[in-house]
């Protein structure tokens, strides 16, 4: 199979599968020569890549890194979390979020023009 991986801190998981997809990685990893280690590993690595960067607007560390942050319903929430959301601003936080709506729409019809061109 594959080379013999060193490792820092190894740590050993414990996975289950479907037969039917358990079948499958075997047939694919003899015909490729690759041991199951080996194809979860990149699995893992894929997913970490394509994951670690969490959604940019919002993740669970920005508390650590800024004390004054604040969360606030997705754009897309039901109307009814933004007005319980708003019932709580000051009037400065509204005004903020306010401009910030204005920005996100005002995007969004330019980017909707552009499309049109």
């Amino acid at each position: 199979m594959g080379r013999k991986q060193e490792f820092k801190e190894r740590r050993t998981i414990t996975a289950y599968l479907e037969a039917e997809e358990l079948a499958a990685l075997e047939q694919i990893r003899w015909r490729e020569h690759k041991g199951i280690s080996d194809i979860i590993r990149l699995a893992v690595s894929e997913y970490v890549k394509a994951h670690a960067e969490g959604n940019e607007c919002f993740r669970l560390d920005n508390w650590a890194a800024d004390p004054d942050f604040k969360a606030i319903p997705t754009i897309l929430s039901e109307p009814i979390k933004w007005f319980s959301y708003l019932s709580d601003c000051t009037p400065e936080e509204r005004t903020k979020i306010l401009k910030q709506a204005n920005i996100i729409r005002n995007n969004a019809i330019n980017i909707g023009n552009l499309r049109k061109k």
